[in-house]
């Protein structure tokens, strides 16, 4: 199991780096983080410019190592890292296709990938999903409408928003249950962050109008009946109105929001957005997407 954390600074990627590395711990995944650049300026792309083997001889190194060497001694601190491991060395880098990885010791399951890469986020974030088998990708913010909208959409992991994550808050559990297809696995998911966090769970559907069909009937009772088995907890909720807006009135500040993504056409996506989008938009804290 391989998840994906996305950093883009030491000052605005401390919150995305710890969740990322406890929701990781949780599932006993092998975490990678990634730096994604600009593209260098034309002066080092040119004969100008040093080989990369000569800006490390050198001790300079390209744009992100410094955000790396930071995450990596983060997640010593955070014990996901053995403290007493052998530290950090931007020399150890290796050209892997179209990225660069720097190599460290990692006693979690396999070694911790740290990664840079050069371009637009949403393009080198999807080709990192591509070029690795991740089962979540965790990501920060959840704010800015377009960028929110091309992660979920073109971006082919479950998807985990950072979204005015508290550390010391003791977040509970929304799972949204629907008739998607993807709800069954978003119940399995929340059931284990559930587990692992000592979280209460809310299971709701919701239902624009007073009728709830069998399809939705079906999803909720199938969740009662998995959440039973796995001995977690939970209290059902059954509400009518706009789904983004209840979901965003019940979950408030304190609830992480867990559910289903969904796998529209990129064109119907693009016109009107979709609900899972929306959700991550309007929220007031973090959100999981399953796939």
């Amino acid at each position: 199991m391989r998840f994906l954390v996305a950093v883009s600074s030491t000052i605005y990627s401390e919150r995305t780096l710890q969740i990322g590395s406890a929701v990781a711990n949780a599932f006993a995944a092998d975490l990678s983080v990634v730096y994604v650049g600009d593209r260098p300026k034309e002066i080092l792309s040119t004969g100008v410019g040093l080989s990369r083997d000569a800006l490390v001889n050198w001790n300079i190194h390209q744009p992100g190592v410094d955000v790396l060497r930071w995450a990596y001694r983060r997640l010593q601190e955070y014990e996901f890292i053995d403290p007493s491991a052998e530290q950090f060395d931007p020399a150890n880098q290796v050209g892997d296709a179209d990225h660069i990885r720097v190599v460290v010791p990692h006693v979690h399951g396999e070694k911790i990938r740290l990664i840079l890469r050069e371009g637009e986020p949403v393009d080198e974030l999807k080709k990192e999903t591509e070029y690795r088998d991740y089962l979540l990708t965790i990501v920060g913010g959840g704010s800015r409408k377009r960028l929110t909208r091309q992660l979920v959409q073109f971006v082919d992991t479950s998807l985990l928003f950072v979204k005015n994550f508290d550390p010391n808050r003791n977040y509970k559990v929304l799972l949204c249950v629907d008739d998607s297809r993807a709800t069954k696995r978003a119940v399995i998911f929340g059931a284990q962050v559930a587990t692992h966090f000592k979280s209460q769970v809310e299971l709701l559907t919701v239902s624009k109008t007073k009728r709830f069909g069998p399809g939705y009937r079906g999803a909720a009772q199938w969740a009662e009946h998995y959440l039973k088995r796995q001995k977690v907890p939970f209290t059902q909720y059954f509400e009518t109105g706009d789904p983004i807006t209840v979901f965003t009135r019940m979950a408030g500040s304190d609830h992480i929001i867990i559910m289903g993504k969904s796998k529209q056409s990129p064109l119907k996506t693009f016109l009107i957005g979709s609900k899972p989008g929306e959700t991550v938009l309007r929220a007031q804290g973090p959100v999981i997407l399953v796939k």
